[in-house]
């Protein structure tokens, strides 16, 4: 009796360090992580490509004082074009006085040619200092003309009914002309209409197109977005520490004056745009099953390690939609789909992406499902969870 409880304990003893061993060494086996689909459904969404720019604000014509046509903002010095019309207007009258004597002396010297009192020559030479006198006279009359001109000018008057932007001069400081014409003030005709000068990148400029789109924001307002149109491209090229860009000219609406010349403005110009698109996430396009994921094997397809390098040719999976063929490598582009806990790959053809959401342009439908993601759980967890998982379908139905 002795000896036969010996031999149970031994056997207890052998069969505990066996449960032990299994334990210990294959536990992982028992409980290794598998990936579980996780889905999103296809959406009619806005969809547009767009083009980030910066620019400044400046007034769509061209501080704070509003002025009429034709008011007086400024006076220059009058003192020595004063001086300058007074000489004219002293040569003009010495110019006419001179006139008057030389063509009355031509009439008498004529009337005396007449009568033959008075030699051809005479006569010749009286009408050349007549028609001499002539000729300074208007000369005299122009230089009149023109030191009135240049007085007038002393006189700085708003050309545009507006608000005066910028003045570049103060009292007692002295405006040359030189070369180029001296900016004095900057007057806008309208703050209402504004434009942004918007610098865009060589690579992004062919698709902007006049009539396009815009979208920006300022510092000052942070969280509120202006809308735009594209007006122009202009052609010539700005080449900065090697990078060249074209200037876009962007007409905006200001009807509130809250945005001022100067500011700038960070800018999307939107280039093409679906109001009502099928959608479904980028990175349903950019997953792979993670190792250990169950594969759906329909008719036709190649073992699963295959299927997940993406090497489908020809058929149609079970539960795929009608029609639809496997893609091969060439095929372009391809989503995953959720059967019954399994996944199948699924053919689509995409349009505008946005970087968030992808057009679908043929393969799924409004209500569709595609996988986009595995959460990892152990294969315990995944059993347990499988029937009350919302992204693992109850037998008999499919998902997406």
């Amino acid at each position: 009796m002795k000896k036969l409880l010996k031999i149970l304990i031994v056997l207890l003893v052998l069969a505990a360090i066996a449960v032990g061993v299994k334990f210990f060494f294959f536990r992982d086996s028992a409980t290794s992580e598998v990936g579980v689909p996780v889905s999103a459904p296809v959406t009619k969404l806005p969809l547009s490509t767009v083009i980030s720019a910066t620019g400044t604000l400046e007034p769509f014509v061209d501080f704070n004082s509003k002025v009429k046509k034709g008011q007086v903002i400024a006076e220059l010095d009058k003192s020595k074009l004063q001086s300058t019309l007074n000489q004219a207007e002293i040569a003009l009258h010495s110019a006419e006085i001179d006139y008057q004597y030389k063509a009355n002396t031509y009439q008498r010297i004529l009337a005396l040619s007449q009568s033959n009192s008075a030699s051809a020559v005479d006569l010749e030479q009286a009408e050349y200092n007549m028609n001499a006198a002539k000729y300074a006279l208007e000369r005299s009359q122009n230089d009149v003309a023109q030191a009135k001109l240049n007085l007038s000018y002393a006189t700085i008057k708003s050309p545009i009914d507006g608000v005066v932007l910028k003045r570049a001069v103060d009292v007692g400081q002295t405006v040359a002309a030189s070369m180029s014409t001296p900016t004095l003030f900057v007057i806008a005709k309208d703050l209402k209409q504004m434009k942004v000068m918007a610098d865009v990148d060589e690579a992004d400029i062919g698709s902007v197109k006049k009539g396009q789109k815009v979208t920006f924001t300022v510092d000052a307002f942070q969280n509120e977005t202006f809308t735009g149109k594209v007006q122009e491209v202009r052609l010539s090229p700005t080449t900065t520490s090697n990078v060249v860009t074209y200037t876009v000219v962007i007409n905006a609406k200001n009807p509130k004056l809250k945005l001022l010349p100067g500011m700038t403005a960070t800018c999307t110009i939107v280039t093409k745009e679906v109001k009502n698109a099928l959608t479904i996430p980028v990175k349903a396009l950019k997953f792979n099953p993670a190792n250990g994921t169950a594969f759906a094997k329909p008719e036709g397809l190649p073992p699963p390690p295959d299927a997940a390098a993406g090497g489908f040719t020809g058929s149609t999976p079970k539960g795929a939609k009608k029609g639809m063929t496997r893609p091969s490598k060439q095929d372009g582009d391809k989503v995953w789909i959720n059967l019954n806990g399994k996944l199948v790959p699924h053919p689509v053809t995409t349009g505008l992406n946005d970087g968030v959401n992808v057009q679908i342009l043929a393969g799924l439908e409004l209500g569709d499902s595609v996988v986009v993601g595995q959460e990892v759980q152990s294969r315990t967890e995944a059993g347990k969870t499988s029937s009350g998982s919302p992204f693992m379908p109850t037998p008999g139905k499919r998902k997406r």
